[in-house]
């Protein structure tokens, strides 16, 4: 009998064992899916167009040839070695045994193609790389450039670079992009949300976590009560106002890094009144950059001088800007003939008013905050500012019916000043929305192209830079900090100083 009751109670704990550990296989084999909340989004996942390119990269679906590592250095991608033959010929060693998301190889006429569809497809590509020709034998790629090209490796690195298999059809493209990276599209709801799943053949292993769904939710609270709920599992870009409820690191991690960007103001220089240097310098002298950083974002922000981060080797250390001062804004105004004659607190000239629009966009936390503050301390020196608000920036800009234009922009992508200082402020700039044009500017940026010497070029970065600033281009604001809230379980979702990566086949959920 006491032999029967041992083996009954052998055989119940053996039977319990197995239960547990199947139990705990069955855990440990659960598909691993994490959710992000996004304060931004694409308008389509073609790389070639718009900015799509960047969350390309951050889904975790495209790759470029080089990348940056998380000190802005270039590193191999889908190119494992380069050298420059000469000033305008670059060779590339395209990886062996990489393969686009549906199975097909990636060769060096596959990235050609691929790079040729989108010089044709965006301006911005063409200014980027000013190619000449690219050629392709094998796994050998050649670029030759229509003029020395001191910054292609870091160009390069531009999501707006992803290679994509272009055999593809082309209409299928806007909605699922077929790349190299750890994830491909799985399901893609406009204006919603990016479901990606785990390609099982990626070159460089495979990815660690089963899915990840990128949702849109624009609105700051709603985006943060959503990962306070659960209902996500990371949120980019949290506001400073909300970043304090997510100090209990048993719940959560904060990842946060000074940021490349800047907050800075177009201004439209077809407008009668900011066509005058007058009223450009008042308004520049009227804002209180101090005030911004340190009162209305926290201390999340830094002032600005120039467009470049001070932590950068060619950033403001070197510059004069200006410092708040109403009394002088207010002098210079006078001065220029700008009185108010009807004493209603808005100065007139020549029988108009000094008035002028703020375009906003909420998108950005801290824009809509940094336009009211603005709209006030004009007020003050005798400039009638309104605001106006738009679901997105892009198209306001394009169509230049602003006059001034609040952004947020990140300077330093190929961690060289030419590419921004070209686009943004040379004449006829693909993204010059304001219409700036200086001579010695544009002779200054043209130098660039044969000078190979690195302190010479952050040389010329400072000298264009002081132009900009004495002319008041634009209006440089603030530098702001990026940051990446996560559940503690999530790991690998760091934040980097440059916005286009995110995730990747490292990232995993416990």
């Amino acid at each position: 009998m006491k032999n029967k009751v041992a083996i009954l109670s052998l055989v119940i704990m053996l039977f319990t064992s197995l239960v547990a550990c199947t139990k705990n296989n069955s855990v440990n084999n659960e598909p691993k899916n994490i959710v992000v909340g996004l304060n931004l989004y694409q308008t389509n996942l073609d790389p070639a167009l718009e900015w799509n390119g960047w969350y390309v990269s951050m889904y975790g679906i495209g790759e470029t040839l080089v990348k940056f590592d998380k000190n802005m250095e270039i590193v191999p991608m889908l190119s494992d070695s380069w050298k420059k033959v000469d000033d305008l010929t670059w060779q590339f060693h395209v990886r062996e045994g990489v393969k686009f998301q549906n199975g097909n190889p990636l060769t060096a006429s596959a990235v050609k193609s691929s790079m040729e569809r989108a010089l044709k497809a965006n301006p911005r590509t063409q200014e980027m790389l000013n190619v000449n020709s690219i050629t392709a034998d094998g796994q050998e790629l050649t670029i030759t450039t229509k003029a020395p090209h001191t910054t292609l490796l870091g160009n390069l690195a531009d999501p707006i670079n992803s290679i994509i298999d272009t055999s593809v059809a082309e209409e299928t493209i806007a909605k699922n992009p077929v790349g190299t990276g750890p994830f491909k599209i799985k399901s893609y709801a406009d204006g919603a949300e990016v479901v990606v799943e785990r390609f099982e053949d990626y070159w460089d292993g495979k990815a660690l976590i089963n899915q990840a769904t990128f949702k849109y939710i624009k609105d700051d609270n709603t985006r943060s009560m959503a990962l306070q709920s659960g209902e996500i599992d990371v949120a980019n870009n949290v506001s400073i106002n909300n970043l304090s409820l997510f100090e209990d690191k048993s719940k959560y991690a904060i990842s946060t890094t000074t940021s490349l960007r800047i907050v800075m103001s177009y201004f439209n220089f077809k407008n009668e009144f900011l066509k005058d240097p007058a009223v450009r310098k008042a308004i520049a002298l009227g804002v209180d950059r101090e005030s911004y950083a340190n009162t209305l974002l926290k201390g999340t922000a830094v002032p600005a001088t120039g467009p470049f981060p001070g932590s950068l080797p060619f950033g403001d250390k070197n510059l004069t800007g200006y410092k708040y001062n109403k009394a002088e804004a207010t002098k210079i105004l006078s001065d220029a003939g700008y009185k108010d004659t009807d004493g209603d607190g808005i100065v007139e000239k020549d029988g108009k008013k000094l008035s002028l629009s703020i375009a906003v966009f909420p998108t950005r936390a801290e824009i809509p905050v940094i336009g009211e503050a603005m709209q006030a301390q004009l007020k003050e020196i005798g400039i009638d500012a309104s605001l106006k608000s738009y679901e997105t920036v892009n198209p306001v800009l394009k169509s230049g019916e602003f006059d001034l234009c609040l952004y947020n922009v990140n300077t330093a992508t190929t961690g060289d000043p030419q590419s921004f200082l070209e686009l943004y402020f040379k004449t006829g700039g693909n993204t010059n929305f304001g219409k700036y044009s200086n001579a010695n500017v544009d002779a200054l940026i043209d130098q660039y192209k044969n000078e190979y010497d690195t302190e010479k070029r952050y040389d010329i970065a400072t000298k264009v830079q002081q132009i900009l600033i004495d002319d008041n281009a634009g209006l440089f604001l603030v530098t702001p900090m990026s940051n990446r809230v996560s559940k503690n379980t999530v790991s690998g979702m760091d934040v980097y100083p440059i916005d286009f990566y995110m995730l990747d086949n490292k990232v995993d959920l416990k």
